[in-house]
């Protein structure tokens, strides 16, 4: 029982710190509804993400719905190629696509200078509105829904595909009729997602000029000094959040689907002729191609044409800054990863499920909301320590501040990944272990980790790599002179300087991108090992 009780008192400790901030910023908020009610300007950040939000949406299932059923049902030359790597566009945060497609597009850009030197005129164009961006956040949020809807597209039943064949159901048909409405859950689990980082942009908004709930949240922080109304409209952002995750859990939950490892086996695309297979191909590289090979290839190109205006001692500095605190992290969140899983691992109580869902909310909440949330919570730690006559153990810090919103944000990521290595070691092993006389701590340290060494690295690696491209909360949260390659890119865009920040993007994007691979291997090997248990 004693040995019980200390579980549930880390469980709920480690739960305790990592909601308080958010449980904070929602009670200001409540509290702060009657203070800014005549504030037009709430109004405006409101809706100019609603509008950026159902752009996106719209965006995002063209692109990837299509590209889904294209790569998992049929066959054509280069369908493998395409399928891999379909999921490089998450490999470039929006906000270095839009550095890259201002540099380019707009007047007196990269694109009207080529053009006028071969004797084309061209002015350029103004892509900063809510229209362009929303563009571009599609074009980087795609893979969301692809990933999941190809996977719900393989977890289909094959005898639903064969019964629409049988009756005489074109390929089309199948795929409105049959595919898309048995596909719903992964289409709204992606969308889902897509549509969280659409909230949380920063980049792009901030770049754009756009007014969106994160740029307000920034705004009446850092500029305008009106606290109420940032607390108000980071209430709007969690209950926007809180909308989305209910939407999703609703309608997966009414929609399961199963297959056996018979009909997994037996899967039969269906045969492109030639014509269709080359015009299949080349439609699916246009987003991808927007997506990754233009901003890293222009970014490249940026590069090599001002490798002496670059400053490497800055770069350096930037790198060292990002690696540092990435460690740190990422070290932490496995830390605490390996504490919740275990607690989860060893007790039948579906209180260490949920106390595991309230520490992985943090990745659902933009940046701006957790660092706010974690501002008020250390001033009200640092006025209950001064009150307490402890003033010399002020925890104002800015460091502590950054570490801890970031790991509050992508704790989830660590705690995923172990728990994907978990499911592949069967409970035998702990009940052979206890018949041994060993105790449970013994197991899982000694027997189990060592097993699911590789699932603990990737999740140290997933974390550093997201705290590179993370930018509201290291703005808003890091010591002063302080530059993570993220931030100090912004800077440089900010500007007008993205040649000089080119090889921070470019390190940014290197990163990102075996990340995303490491991440699909990992899903990939999920969705095979559920397919043979089944």
């Amino acid at each position: 029982m004693k040995y019980l009780n200390i579980k549930y008192l880390i469980n709920f400790f480690i739960a305790l710190v990592f909601l308080t901030p958010v449980v904070m910023i929602f009670s200001k908020g409540l509290f702060s509804i009657f203070i800014i009610k005549d504030d037009i300007y709430v109004a405006r950040y409101f809706f100019g993400s609603f509008t950026i939000i159902i752009l996106v949406a719209f965006l995002v299932l063209i692109i990837s719905i299509p590209l889904a059923w294209l790569t998992t049902m049929t066959e054509f030359k280069g369908r493998k190629f395409l399928q891999i790597i379909a999921i490089l566009p998450l490999a470039v945060p929006g906000y270095i696509s839009a550095y890259t497609y201002a540099e380019i597009l707009e007047p007196s850009g990269f694109l009207p200078i080529l053009l006028k030197s071969i004797g084309i005129e061209f002015i350029g164009i103004s892509i900063r509105n809510s229209f362009f961006g929303s563009v571009i956040l599609a074009l980087s949020l795609f893979p969301y829904v692809y990933l999941l809807t190809r996977i719900s597209i393989i977890n289909l039943s094959a005898r639903y595909i064969e019964a629409g064949r049988t009756i005489g159901k074109t390929p089309l048909e199948c795929f409105f009729k049959i595919g898309i409405p048995m596909s719903a859950p992964g289409i709204i689990a992606g969308l889902s997602l897509a549509l969280m980082e659409t909230i949380n942009d920063f980049g792009v908004a901030s770049f754009f000029g756009l007014s969106t709930l994160s740029i307000g949240i920034y705004n009446y922080i850092s500029i305008l000094n009106n606290l109420n109304a940032a607390y108000f409209l980071s209430l709007v952002v969690i209950l926007m959040m809180l909308i989305l995750y209910i939407i999703e859990q609703k309608i997966r939950g009414k929609k399961n689907f199963h297959n056996s490892n018979y009909e997994f086996l037996n899967w039969k695309r269906y045969k492109l002729s030639k014509v269709k297979g080359y015009l299949a191909f080349y439609i699916g590289l246009i987003p991808i191609i927007l997506g990754y090979f233009i901003p890293i290839l222009f970014t490249l190109y940026l590069y090599l044409h001002n490798l002496s205006k670059i400053n490497y001692g800055n770069f350096f500095q930037s790198l060292f800054n990002t690696l540092v605190i990435g460690f740190t992290v990422a070290i932490i969140c496995a830390f605490l990863s390996v504490l919740i899983n275990f607690s989860g691992r060893f007790s039948k109580n579906k209180i260490f499920i949920y106390l595991k869902k309230i520490i992985n909310i943090g990745y659902a909440i933009p940046g701006v909301v957790v660092a706010l949330g974690v501002i008020y919570f250390i001033i009200s730690i640092d006025k209950l320590l001064d009150l307490l006559f402890l003033n010399n153990l002020l925890i104002s810090s800015s460091i502590i501040g950054l570490v801890l919103a970031l790991s509050i944000r992508l704790i989830s990521l660590s705690n995923n990944s172990i728990d994907s290595g978990l499911e592949k070691i069967s409970k035998s092993i702990d009940d052979a272990s206890r018949m041994m006389g060993r105790r449970y701590s013994t197991t899982y340290f000694r027997i189990i980790l060592p097993q699911i060494k590789i699932s603990v690295i990737a999740g140290i690696f997933l974390v550093m790599v997201d705290t590179m491209k993370e930018l509201p909360i290291t703005l808003l949260l890091r010591p002063f002179n302080f530059n993570t390659l993220a931030t100090e890119l912004y800077q440089y865009s900010s500007s007008e300087s993205l040649e000089l920040g080119s090889l921070h993007a470019l390190t940014i994007i290197v990163f990102l991108t075996i990340a995303v691979f490491l991440l699909d291997n990992v899903l990939e090997k999920k969705l095979i090992t559920k397919t043979k248990k089944n």
